[in-house]
């Protein structure tokens, strides 16, 4: 029966305590499932603020991505919590034992943290390669280059160390 308007998460049933206490795992993993596509979406904006150069955008979104992240923490920390409850080190062996319906949604889950991992990964690296280049760019500007296979005017090879800056104040 689904709920409708008004009626609440209860739908005016009347839920026993065992009742209530198969739907929770279910709920928590929804809920935390939910959590992890928020997190995927913003890693998807800080991509595109990322390769747009966007510095307004990118702090909005890195804010968003660590209350976020806070909010999944919170979620790793009551999983944690429970399994320890239950004397336990595997997650899925729990949640079988719990209620064997609940291994489908635990490997929805796993697939899109290794997606997430995976969006984090690549925006780590458009990140390193940007620090590259900017620090190259200011090295260059400072004088503190020193170009590799580099040729001057007159065709010789610059010598390593060699420093010619490109702006004098």
């Amino acid at each position: 029966q689904y709920c409708t308007a008004g009626q609440g998460w209860f739908c005016g049933q009347a839920w026993t305590l065992t009742a209530i206490m198969r739907v929770l795992p279910l709920v928590a993993l929804a809920l935390l499932r939910e959590r992890v596509r928020a997190l995927r979406e913003l890693l998807l904006e800080e991509r595109a603020a990322l390769t747009r150069r966007e510095p307004d955008v990118l702090n909005a979104v890195v804010q968003r991505k660590q209350q976020c992240l806070a909010q999944l923490q919170q979620s790793e920390d009551a999983r944690t919590r429970l399994l320890a409850r239950h004397r336990g080190s595997d997650w899925a062996a729990l949640l079988g034992a719990l209620d064997p319906a609940l291994a489908a949604p635990w490997e929805e889950l796993r697939a899109d943290l290794q997606q997430v991992a995976e969006l984090n990964r690549v925006n780590e690296r458009i990140v390193a390669r940007t620090r590259r280049s900017t620090e190259r760019l200011l090295s260059m500007l400072r004088g503190q280059f020193d170009p590799v296979g580099v040729y001057d005017r007159s065709g010789q090879r610059r010598a390593p160390g060699a420093r010619r800056p490109i702006t004098k104040a």
